[in-house]
């Protein structure tokens, strides 16, 4: 059975990454492509695909704001999100048995996705169910943090979001890399934190970093296909990253 597929990301790069890779699959049709929420709503109600393979951040209309207006029109297919951020959204898509895509995408992963779709095709309702649950549970235009708490002269003190560089684990601590020094935050843990930070903004690089994309000075390589990323901070911070890791960024800022 070929699988109707529409591609929705507001990056081009990636829609065409994505279409190449899909281009490798057996009896996948790519019936279009959109570049935000709502050229990508018009699409699919248009084209009527199988499935839709969707960015989650997005201007104007995020991923979960398609879902949710396709819901309400009846006219929402079976969706695949695509991610390269959200651990929270993660775990939820797990709960729900909805499929999700990190970026950079693999393609064995891709073609795992795909199956999964394929099968889940004769019970489609119970999945749009599934879904429909899930884009209640999120909270669509959450407010984040704008101060963070850190330790400044022995004190408490709350420090604005933008001047942090970077968050990272060092020893039993999280630590704020800011404009204005290095500050022990009141935070035990990254994850604690990563789901009250705007993820336009902030990006979680592996399991000690969380990293302010606006305050990235460089990114170069270096030895044994790895890089380092310098930070715009008071201490112009360096941390040395994956190929993985430098693309996903790559893609982020991209």
């Amino acid at each position: 059975m070929t699988i109707r597929a529409l591609i929705v990301d507001d990056e081009q790069l990636a829609r065409e990454e994505l279409g190449f890779l899909l281009g490798e699959i057996e009896d996948v049709e790519i019936v279009g492509e959109a570049a935000g929420g709502d050229e990508a709503i018009r699409k699919t109600e248009e084209l009527a695909p199988d499935l839709l393979f969707l960015d989650i951040q997005m201007p104007e209309r995020d991923g979960f704001g398609v879902v949710g207006d396709l819901l309400a029109r009846g006219a929402a297919p079976l969706i695949i999100f695509v991610t390269a951020y959200d651990q929270y959204a993660i775990r939820a898509f797990e709960i729900n048995a909805v499929d999700y895509l990190l970026k950079p995408i693999e393609r064995p992963r891709l073609a795992r996705a795909v199956e999964r779709a394929r099968s889940a095709l004769p019970a489609r309702g119970e999945f749009l169910e599934k879904l429909r649950r899930l884009t209640e549970g999120i909270r669509v235009g959450r407010k984040f943090l704008q101060r963070l708490v850190v330790r400044r002269g022995g004190e408490m003190d709350l420090f604005d979001a933008d001047r942090v560089a970077l968050l990272v684990r060092r020893g039993g601590a999280i630590v704020a890399c800011t404009d204005a020094g290095d500050f022990a935050s009141n935070y035990a843990d990254l994850d604690e934190i990563e789901g009250q930070l705007d993820p336009a903004v902030f990006l979680r690089l592996g399991p000690d970093h969380i990293v302010n994309m606006r305050r990235i000075g460089g990114l170069v390589p270096s030895r044994g296909g790895h890089y380092v990323m310098t930070l715009d901070d008071a201490e112009s911070t360096e941390v040395t990253l994956s190929a993985t890791q430098a693309q996903l960024l790559k893609n982020r800022v991209e």
